[in-house]
């Protein structure tokens, strides 16, 4: 698996919860990430992560900011998550991941997503592509199950 990208939004703790700021980094093979927010207050703010090919994902609660910088692990725990809205990935070590498979970013994973990675999978696209949905720079039937795992589930973006 090659580099992939996030962008983290803090967002304001109250509706219509405004974006205070933005970033995009690369994100390490372990998950990883590391930014820092010049234009913030001292105060609380939710933590909004987005990928490529995945819903949206919160921080369970606000968090505070203090000198720029917030420490957050999302995968600690499903509960790291607003709504719980994670799967377990690793259970030694205890691992959990934001659901994958929203190819389209539309906040659900549907039929919509799962038709685009079959299709992406019967024409043996590769590379950076947001059908990739493992990461392995190959769409094929292993991106379409979990299109189609997460589709049966009904995942999508959940919110305060």
């Amino acid at each position: 698996m090659g580099i992939d990208f996030i962008t983290i939004e803090l967002r304001e703790q109250v509706s219509p919860y405004s974006i205070a700021d933005a970033e995009r980094t690369a994100v390490g093979t372990d998950g990883s990430a590391s930014l820092e927010f010049n234009t913030l207050a001292n105060q609380n703010y939710y933590v909004v992560l987005e990928h490529r090919n995945s819903v949206q994902t919160w921080s369970a609660v606000p968090l505070s900011i203090s000198n720029n910088k917030i420490n957050y692990d999302f995968t600690s725990a499903s509960s790291q998550a607003f709504g719980s809205n994670q799967i377990l990935v690793d259970s030694s070590p205890l691992r959990y991941a934001i659901y994958n498979g929203d190819v389209n970013q539309s906040g659900t994973v549907d039929l919509t997503d799962l038709i685009l990675c079959f299709n992406d999978a019967s024409h043996l696209v590769s590379g950076y592509v947001n059908t990739d949905l493992n990461g392995d720079n190959f769409v094929d039937i292993t991106d379409v199950t979990i299109a189609f795992r997460n589709t049966n589930i009904f995942v999508h973006t959940i919110t305060p």
